[in-house]
Order: C-alpha cells, then sequence, then structure tokens
C-alpha cells in the first residue's frame, strides 16, 4: 500500500471501497483528494450557519457529505450525515456542535492528507 493509502486508512477511509470506486487508479483518487482539499469551503458553511442561511449551508454540507463518501472519508462523512440531516430536519438547536465535528473530521483528514 502506498504511503498516500496508509494516511487514508490510519485516518478511518475506506481505502478499499474508494479503490473499487476509483478502480484501483491511486493516482486519480490522489488527484481527486487534491481537487477536494482546494476547493472545500467550510468558511462558507461556518457563515452560512451563523447567518441563519440554513438554505445555502444545507447545499454546502450536502455536497460535503456526498463527496467525503464518494472519497471514502468515512470519519468526515459519518459527521456530515448527522449535520445535513439535522438541517433537512430543521433542527437547528446543536449546529453549533454539529459544524464543531465536521470542522474537526476535517482538520483530521488535511493532517493525514498533509502527512503525505
Amino acid at each position: 500500500m502506498s504511503r498516500l493509502l496508509d494516511s487514508m486508512a490510519a485516518y478511518g477511509a475506506d481505502t478499499e471501497g474508494v479503490l473499487d470506486r476509483f478502480m484501483d487508479d491511486e493516482e486519480l483518487y490522489a488527484t481527486c483528494l487534491d481537487e477536494f482539499v482546494e476547493t472545500t469551503d467550510l468558511e462558507g458553511l461556518r457563515n452560512y450557519i451563523d447567518a441563519k442561511d440554513y438554505d445555502n449551508a444545507f447545499e454546502v454540507a450536502h455536497a460535503l457529505k456526498g463527496v467525503s463518501g464518494n472519497l471514502g472519508l468515512t470519519p468526515l462523512f459519518k459527521v456530515a450525515c448527522v449535520l445535513v440531516e439535522a438541517l433537512r430536519g430543521k433542527e437547528y438547536d446543536n449546529l453549533e456542535a454539529q459544524y464543531k465535528e465536521v470542522y474537526d473530521k476535517m482538520q483530521e483528514f488535511l493532517a493525514a492528507y498533509k502527512s503525505v
């Protein structure tokens, strides 16, 4: 296994599942991770939540959930699911804590990603 896959596995990513989805093309996976890191905007999500713009917060969180799931980033995907479902259900009381979990899991992912 490569350093990238080792690092992602240590983070908790589903490396076997993601390699199946990427037809064992690790280079493509690395490119997609690079793009994810460059385009993910947690600050925008934070701003939407702070502004109580829950429709746009839902859109950003839902995209984050989908992409993190497709990339096999299981820890991030799981907490993004919780946030998305809260926004979908218009349950806003715990958004602060749910956002923090997403932020923390993103930071853990970034640490693993940058360690390669």
